[in-house]
């Protein structure tokens, strides 16, 4: 059985530039292990039950704190994230480089990892949990949120323009190969620009492209918009089948085909992508 995570938009227009939407899961009696598949984003995740979330990595399996953050993956990590028992969670999906403004911290410090709030000092966390567990209702857990992420905003954080041109024109699979031409446009070099996506990312600018290129195959893989993976591999500018495959298992950790029957990664269950 899959379940399904509720979206819902940011209402204050100071944030909606820095968050894409919020979330919320809930299930009476689960019994997870979604394997962690990189995204193209930093998400902030409060655990609202008694339930331990945990990270299983290999054979070393730990308990997440109740609010926690799964940073930039850089490739496929082998863990998962197991949850059993009752399930309450909200989550803030921050643009790609949305993150930095709230927590000034360098993105690159939670590359490859999940982190915790205590572990990274972010000690408002724990009351926001609570006044969260304490909300009537989901409408009062995103006045929460919004208030509480206003008061942890600090625009003068947000990256610098040049850098937002060039990270906006690189979203596009096709597009990485300009990348000297806009540092030449913009007045940039490209040293600064690996630094500044290392800090308001996470991640170096090629790791991120093919993150990003990654993702539009994944996601017209699982729409099943494809029926030659050849087709798939030539529209998202691989050079062929083979460097498709191989890409895909970097970030997925298996071929498309598997990956789309196994159906039990975080983002095809949760669709986050």
């Amino acid at each position: 059985m899959q379940h399904r995570i509720q979206r819902y938009p940011v209402r204050h227009p100071l944030l909606q530039q820095y968050i894409l939407f919020f979330w919320e899961l809930k299930i009476d009696n689960a019994e997870l292990n979604h394997w962690l598949v990189p995204q193209r984003n930093i998400n902030m995740r409060f655990n609202l039950t008694d339930t331990p979330h945990y990270l299983s990595c290999g054979k070393k399996e730990s308990k997440l704190e109740d609010v926690y953050f799964p940073g930039m993956q850089s490739r496929f990590l082998n863990s998962s994230l197991k949850v059993s028992g009752k399930v309450d969670v909200m989550g803030v999906c921050f643009a790609p480089d949305g993150f930095h403004p709230f927590l000034k911290i360098p993105g690159k410090e939670f590359r490859d990892q999940v982190l915790g709030a205590g572990e990274i000092g972010l000690r408002v966390a724990n009351r926001i949990s609570e006044q969260l567990k304490e909300a009537n209702g989901t409408d009062a857990r995103l006045d929460i949120l919004e208030r509480e992420l206003l008061l942890l905003l600090n625009p003068a954080c947000q990256p610098p323009g040049n850098f937002r041109h060039i990270f906006e024109a690189l979203k596009q699979p096709r597009t990485f190969h300009m990348i000297n031409t806009l540092c030449s446009r913009y007045n940039i070099s490209l040293r600064q620009v690996e630094r500044m996506y290392n800090r308001y990312i996470g991640l170096t600018a090629s790791t991120y492209c093919a993150l990003n290129r990654f993702h539009y195959s994944l996601n017209q893989l699982l729409r099943a918009d494809y029926s030659k993976l050849s087709d798939l591999a030539y529209d998202n500018d691989f050079f062929d089948q083979t460097h498709f495959i191989k890409e895909f298992r970097r970030f997925a950790g298996n071929t498309p085909g598997k990956f789309a029957r196994n159906g039990n990664s975080i983002l095809q269950i949760g669709k986050l992508a």
